[in-house]
């Protein structure tokens, strides 16, 4: 919990720090969301987070604690995820940093680079055509709005700038394939944290992991469609639901659903991707 004074819920400074986020812009979403935090009763930590609220407003979970810094390049990362028994917070700073190592992925691809990137990441040369490069840049956009969102729910990874394996950036095609392998974890994290909320009766977690989950496979599908996989839609459903077969548009191998926060983090860093600082 924040070292914050704790102050009676007050409907118009939670919206006002709501505004801050695009997620939160439509006034409909806004005053649910404004309604569901008053609606738990007591004290809330305000001044910029409110994720205590946010993952207790359906749920009995503890509220969300600060994440502490941890060595991620000694194997697993059990601990990484946020000092907390609550699995629902676990989830959501694992994916915050799931985030940041979307937006270098996407910023290194481009050529540009991003305040999560290692510059020596970046692309040296095009690997994008011009119509494909608008398709990344809003990849870029959407993650980061992901990121802001989750953030402003008081979440929080203890790592900001991520290295990636060497020679991710070095061609076209190596660093499709390292996209798409990227895009079937955040899916399958995105899957987990929507199953351990949906246990927690926590809606409100569900339905935004939900949200996010169809852009991760909107991306996934467009990184193939660049690469040229045929066909770049491959599978009737996500996950553990159904076995890929011969039938058109089912052949796909289905991404794993991780059971907890550490596990999709330790899948990232299967990948070879090392947190820096």
């Amino acid at each position: 919990m924040s070292s914050e004074a704790r102050q009676e819920p007050n409907a118009e400074r939670i919206e006002n720090i709501l505004r801050s986020s695009e997620f939160f812009r439509t006034t409909s979403t806004r005053r649910r969301f404004v309604q569901r935090i008053l609606a738990t009763g007591g004290g809330v930590a305000l001044g910029g987070v409110l994720g205590g609220a946010v993952l207790s407003c359906d749920a009995t979970s503890t509220r969300a604690t600060e994440a502490p810094v941890a060595d991620l390049t000694r194997g697993p990362v059990a601990d990484v995820t946020g000092a907390t028994d609550d699995p629902v917070t676990a989830f959501g700073n694992a994916a915050v940093g799931a985030e940041r190592i979307g937006i270098a992925f996407y910023g290194n691809a481009l050529g540009k680079g991003s305040p999560f990137s290692v510059p020596s990441d970046v692309a040296k040369g095009t690997l994008l055509n011009h119509a494909h490069r608008e398709y990344f840049e809003a990849a870029g956009n959407q993650e980061d709005t992901h990121r802001a969102v989750l953030q402003s729910l008081g979440l929080d990874f203890p790592f900001s700038v991520f290295r990636f394996p060497p020679g991710t950036f070095d061609s076209a095609a190596a660093m499709l394939a390292f996209g798409e392998q990227l895009e079937s974890v955040f899916i399958g994290a995105y899957l987990g944290a929507i199953k351990v909320a949906a246990s927690a009766t926590n809606s409100f977690i569900a339905e935004t992991a939900a949200q996010i989950v169809g852009v991760e496979c909107e991306h996934r599908v467009l990184i193939r469609d660049i690469a040229g996989e045929d066909p770049p839609n491959d599978r009737f459903f996500e996950g553990d639901t159904g076995a890929p077969s011969s039938t058109l548009g089912n052949t796909g191998t289905r991404s794993t659903v991780y059971a907890s926060g550490a596990a999709a983090v330790n899948a990232l860093l299967a990948l070879g991707i090392t947190p820096v600082s």
